[in-house]
């Protein structure tokens, strides 16, 4: 009798050993699996934050490309409204809100005054001339507790002439961009003078200016020249010496 109940006493004890590692086990595997499962969900909100602001700043830039074209000072304000219900649309379930601020008056910016009206601005036919945008966004994701975040879209193009040499019919400009830098992508299909396309375009090193661009041109008028340039974002900019 006593060893028959040593080893149900044994048997206990084993199946309360077993219980307690599956139990241990168990508890492992769901902390592994939340942890992993909290992982991802939070990369995809940092991926989600991320492609609206990328996005909404391609959209400043092309807005300021179609006012340039067009002078039609409503096109950030309506490409915007357009993009709220864009987001809420592609995003259903999340609870994305986004809210924005038109820069608006004179604001310090690229070491220029710039003048904005429903937060864009150019101001052109000098020899140092400048388009612009700027806004400023705050972004409620409410599915993650997201509130006010805020960031800035901004677009800048200036345009600057550097000389006009009549005896070589080449005239030198630089062009920036809002960080201060050059744009070093510019063709001779980005460039035209007087309503004139260019002869051709060539870019070189400058130890003031980083880098200008030679336009070569047939004949060049004697009186003030009217250069005209487009960046690759569709951004125009018109200068006059």
């Amino acid at each position: 009798m006593r060893i028959v109940k040593n080893k149900k006493g044994q048997f206990i004890v084993i199946a309360v050993m077993m219980i307690a590692i599956m139990i241990i086990s168990l508890g492992a595997i769901m902390y592994s699996t939340g942890t992993y499962y909290r992982s991802e969900q939070w990369e995809e909100y940092v991926t989600l934050v991320e492609h609206v602001r990328l996005n909404t700043i391609h959209l400043v830039q092309i807005s300021l490309a179609e006012y340039t074209a067009s002078d039609n000072n409503s096109a950030l304000a309506a490409n915007l409204n357009q993009w709220q219900n864009d987001l809420r649309k592609s995003y259903p379930g999340y609870g994305i809100v986004l809210a924005y601020d038109l820069v608006q008056g004179t604001h310090q910016a690229y070491g220029t005054n710039i003048q904005y009206s429903q937060g864009l601005a150019t101001d052109w036919n000098k020899a140092v001339s400048h388009s612009a945008a700027n806004t400023t966004l705050y972004l409620n994701v409410t599915s993650i507790g997201l509130a006010g975040y805020k960031f800035m879209a901004t677009a800048f193009v200036r345009l600057a002439i550097i000389d006009v040499d009549i005896s070589t019919n080449e005239i030198t400009v630089t062009v920036s961009e809002e960080d201060g830098m050059p744009i070093t992508d510019l063709k001779k299909g980005s460039f035209k003078v007087d309503g004139l396309t260019p002869v051709g375009v060539t870019s070189n090193y400058d130890p003031q200016h980083i880098l200008v661009y030679t336009i070569k041109c047939e004949n060049l008028p004697s009186s003030s020249v009217i250069v005209t340039v487009t960046d690759h974002r569709g951004i125009e900019v018109i200068a006059k010496n």
